[in-house]
């Protein structure tokens, strides 16, 4: 059994059992352990918490002097550095709240382009203030620091470039990511190695001159007679001119600046516009000025360095405009009664428009009642009426079908004939406008067809006339279809009528006709002259042919007014005998002129000696070899020398000629700067027309080139022309002596006078020799042709009794080489 122990207990109470007691202490035990444990642990807990607040308060000493470091190292930079930390990024107008660190010189730099505002928004201001300025880039966008920053922060691209400022300093602007920042650097290139107060000094003074008197404007623009106004960035107005102050009402540019007087409100949001896109706009709207006139305006804004300029122009002249189109359309009215066509016109709605007198006139309707815009269907049946339509056998059904136009106008409508009753002819010609209205237009063709009728029994007189012609005609068309021909074309060629029946083309025409002509290039040629537009192709030509049966036949092809071809063919066999005839006897006087061109020669060969002593002596006497000679004598002697100068001339001439019809004559070919020719030969001359009181003219371009020619020969083609010309002409006249170049590269030369001239009887001898029209050798001119001829060109002579001459030599780009001499081209070869 467990004991338990005794006590002693008061009166009325009840006794405590032991083990009671013993459980209590306990328990009492254990708190007090458990208590001692848990105030150990928080001194501990306290002790580590101390020794970190020490370590904390330590690291954040250092990181406060590392940036107090930081912010001298920002201080010291000579320009200004703006920090973005935004993660999301607005519009491209929208700069942010970006820290704005630097130098206050730097600050005070960049102030110099910003708009007046608190210390609040400083980089707003400063960024506003440079953001449209002008870069100094080769990029053809031009873009500005407003883009290259909204492409910095929205897509991360660096840059580095240059801002031009108003006065021509620069400020280096510099865009980088520093990782979740964005930074933009900023220097002003005019403040480096400047104390910081004079630089400062020197921008406030610069800043309250730019702001007294916007120079780059004011001498601009101040004295337009119409508005003109700059804003800024900010779109702040910060300059106008007088125009745009009288217009806003303000009492002067500084009232306008400090209320910001607009035009109107929608202004500034073009502008704003403008700022985004950088791309000008216009636009026009009425505006009331502040003298209440309201007049239509022509609002132009465009982007310039630092912000948007504008200009308004008075657009009233667009009610001038609307005016002169009223004027038209009365003119065209007015036209439309004056025209000999009848016009009428329906509204969409089939309802009449108008019309004009001679539709009146043409229908012989009554003015009042179309005064009443009928309908179209009324107007049909009107003319129904009167027996004033084509007869139509189902008239509903093409009154349906002319109503339907209306509603399903076709791609073309090609004009109409109405042949009425009444015999009168009419062409119709329907037009839709752009309304959906259809307007008519009726021309009388009855004369028309009358004259035709008339045409056509012309045509038969002229058949029957053409047949009556011994020469072969045929006409074509410009479809190369025969048109028009005669019995003899029929005849010449063995064909029969009905083989030009229907209008044969030309190609079958050949086939007919070549049995008797085997040539498939001159007809392929002949075909072209008839069908091709070509006006180089269809001009006049003509020729020869010798057809199998051996007879000669003549051709020729004449283009006509209408496009068709006209080819005529004559049988000229006959003819062609006698020519060979007469081409015999012809020959025959040459060999004649042949022999006597030799005498000639030989005579003049033999008086070249004694007038070669004549000359020589007579040089002797004028030079004083014999003694000194009086006036007299030296007169008399001066005619010998020029008589012996004429003579000697005429005979070389004759040589010359001799020489060239006995084809002795070659030429001595080289360039020959035709511009040198003609002046050199004109000064030759000059003096002669000194004496006789003559005008000498060069009408000739210095850089008219070369030709190969023989230089000697034409220096005597040339004074053979002045002389000739000179000879002939009275003192006070003209001699022109020119030169151009002609078609294929070569030289057209010519000598014009205003002299005696030619008799119209003489000029077709005046080429032949020993022939003049008013004395002389008559050798000159014959020289001429001979020498050109040689070169492989021709002589052309207008000329008119007593208005003057007009000789024209025409040279080839290269002469004739087979009148030089044979050895040059054998070496050429070579």
């Amino acid at each position: 059994m467990r004991a338990w122990g005794r006590t002693k207990l008061g009166a009325g109470k009840q006794a405590v059992p032991l083990n009671v007691i013993d459980m209590n202490l306990a328990i009492s035990a254990v708190s007090v352990a458990l208590a001692l444990a848990m105030g150990l642990i928080l001194l501990v807990i306290l002790g580590r918490i101390n020794r970190s607040e020490k370590r904390w308060k330590g690291k954040a000493k250092d990181l406060d002097r590392q940036i107090g470091q930081y912010d001298g190292v920002f201080g010291a930079y000579p320009g200004l550095v703006l920090v973005w930390d935004e993660a999301t990024v607005g519009r491209e107008t929208d700069f942010g709240q970006p820290r704005v660190f630097g130098s206050p010189a730097a600050l005070a730099s960049m102030m110099r382009m910003s708009e007046p505002g608190g210390f609040g928004d400083t980089a707003m201001r400063v960024l506003s203030g440079l953001a449209d300025l002008d870069l100094i880039t080769d990029d053809p966008k031009r873009p500005t620091l407003r883009t290259l920053l909204g492409a910095l922060r929205n897509e991360g691209e660096p840059f580095s470039t240059t801002i031009l400022l108003p006065e021509g300093n620069i400020i280096e602007a510099d865009g980088r990511v520093a990782g979740a920042q964005v930074v933009l650097w900023l220097q002003d290139a005019s403040i480096r190695g400047e104390d910081e107060r004079k630089a400062i000094s020197r921008f406030e003074t610069s800043r309250t001159m730019a702001e007294a008197e916007p120079v780059a404007f004011v001498e601009m623009m101040s004295r337009a007679p119409h508005p003109v106004w700059r804003l800024s960035s900010m779109r702040r107005i910060n300059w106008a001119n007088s125009a745009y102050i009288d217009a806003v009402g303000g009492r002067g540019l500084d009232d306008v600046l400090h209320r910001q007087l607009h035009l109107d409100a929608t202004t500034q949001s073009e502008a704003m516009s403008v700022l985004e896109t950088g791309s000008p706009k216009a636009s026009v709207r009425p505006i009331v000025t502040a003298s209440g006139k309201r007049m239509a305006m022509q609002i132009d804004l465009f982007p310039v360095s630092g912000g948007v300029a504008g200009m308004a122009m008075d657009a009233s002249e667009a009610e001038s405009l609307r005016q002169t189109l009223d004027r038209h359309v009365a003119a065209h009215d007015a036209w439309l009664g004056k025209t000999s066509e009848a016009v009428i016109s329906f509204a969409p709605d089939q309802t009449l428009r108008s019309f004009n007198e001679a539709f009146t006139t043409l229908f012989k309707l009554d003015p009042v009642w179309l005064q009443t815009s009928p309908s179209h269907a009324s107007l049909l049946d009107r003319l129904r009426e009167t027996d004033q339509l084509p007869p139509q056998s189902d008239y509903r059904a093409w009154k349906k079908s002319e109503l339907g136009l209306y509603t399903n106008w076709p791609t073309e409508v090609p004009e109409e004939t109405w042949n009425l009753p009444n015999g009168n002819l009419y062409r119709v010609v329907r037009l839709r406008d752009a309304e959906g209205g259809i307007s008519l237009m009726f021309s009388d063709m009855t004369d028309k067809m009358t004259l035709k009728s008339q045409l056509g029994t012309l045509i038969n007189v002229q058949r029957a006339t053409l047949d009556k012609l011994t020469e072969g005609i045929a006409v074509f068309s410009t479809d190369g279809r025969l048109r028009l021909h005669n019995s003899a074309f029929a005849d010449l060629w063995h064909l029969e009528e009905d083989m030009l029946q229907d209008n044969p083309r030309f190609s079958d025409i050949i086939d007919l006709c070549f049995p008797l002509h085997h040539n498939a290039e001159f007809w392929d040629n002949l075909k072209a002259r008839a069908t091709d537009p070509n006006p180089e192709i269809r001009r006049h030509v003509d020729g020869e042919i010798i057809t199998s049966d051996e007879r000669i036949l003549c051709w020729l092809s004449r283009p006509l007014p209408d496009g068709a071809t006209l080819i005529a063919w004559d049988d000229v066999t006959a003819s062609r005998k006698t020519e060979r005839a007469l081409v015999e006897r012809a020959e025959a006087l040459e060999e004649a002129d042949r022999m006597k061109s030799e005498f000639v020669a030989h005579v003049s060969y033999q008086l070249r000696t004694p007038l070669t002593t004549i000359a020589g002596y007579s040089d002797f006497l004028q030079n004083g070899g014999a003694g000194e000679l009086s006036d007299k004598q030296s007169e008399y002697v001066f005619a010998i020398q020029s008589a012996s100068e004429d003579l000697a001339k005429a005979i070389d001439d004759i040589l010359d000629i001799a020489a060239i019809e006995a084809d002795k004559l070659d030429l001595e070919l080289g360039d020959v700067d035709i511009f040198d020719l003609l002046d050199h030969s004109l000064d030759y001359v000059a003096t002669k027309a000194d004496d006789t009181r003559i005008t000498l003219d060069l009408q000739c371009d210095t850089d008219i080139g070369i030709v190969r020619a023989d230089e000697t020969r034409m220096k005597q083609v040339v004074y053979n022309l002045l002389t000739n010309a000179l000879r002939f002409t009275k003192p006070g006249g003209l001699i022109e002596l020119g030169a151009e170049r002609s078609a294929g590269g070569g030289v057209k030369i010519w000598v014009r006078d205003t002299g005696v001239g030619i008799p119209l009887e003489k000029q077709s001898a005046v080429f032949e020799s020993f022939e003049s029209s008013r004395g002389g050798v008559g050798l000159g001119l014959t020289l001429v042709q001979r020498i050109i001829d040689r070169h492989g060109g021709w002589v052309e002579l207008d000329s008119v009794e007593d208005q003057g001459t007009h000789v024209t030599c025409y040279l080839p780009r290269e002469a004739n080489t087979e009148a030089a001499h044979p050895e040059l081209f054998a070496v050429v070869e070579s």
